[in-house]
């Protein structure tokens, strides 16, 4: 009889301690998941130094501002952010003069147009374009390449402006 008592012991607490196992494991226990915020990042501003060591990302600079803010007609056609830009080097009577065209995918039959240009001297950007149908002198604006940067940072345009270089084809024919 105490064999019989002690085997139905072992019986009932192994079955109890198996049934709150399985119980404890198959109920769902609630978890706390801590996820922490994304903080937003700021985003990172242009700087001189910057500009001056990344000739791509001064093109861009350049592009964005005569489009954005210098006040000659023809430097619009190149508004378009999404079809791109073409910037042709040339060393002209020991000056570098830069043409951009419309379109990074612009063909040689398609550039029959004289195209804007810059050219930079120091510091100073000069943006030109000749007026078509007229036969008035070349229009022309000159900035300083710290109010370029400047502008930039007040129109919040850094991330902007990086994202042109992508959609930006620079063609150099100085060597």
């Amino acid at each position: 009889m105490k064999k019989l008592l002690i085997g139905l012991a072992v019986v009932i607490v192994g079955g109890t301690a198996a049934g709150f196992i399985f119980y404890h494991h198959s109920s769902p226990t609630p978890t706390t998941t801590v996820t922490k915020k994304a903080t937003p990042s700021k985003p990172k501003t242009i700087t001189t130094a910057e500009v001056a060591s990344n000739a791509n990302l001064r093109y861009s600079c350049i592009i964005y501002y005569a489009v954005k803010h210098v006040q000659i007609q023809r430097w619009q056609e190149l508004a378009d952010f999404e079809r791109g830009w073409q910037v042709e080097i040339y060393s002209e009577n020991s000056q570098v003069k830069y043409l951009v065209w419309p379109d990074k995918n612009i063909t040689t039959a398609a550039k029959q147009l004289q195209p804007n240009w810059f050219t930079i001297k120091g510091n100073q950007v000069t943006y030109d374009s000749f007026g078509v149908h007229t036969f008035q002198k070349d229009m022309t604006a000159t900035v300083n390449m710290a109010q370029i940067i400047s502008q930039i940072k007040t129109d919040h345009a850094a991330h902007k402006v990086r994202q042109m270089r992508p959609n930006l084809v620079v063609k150099d024919h100085r060597k």
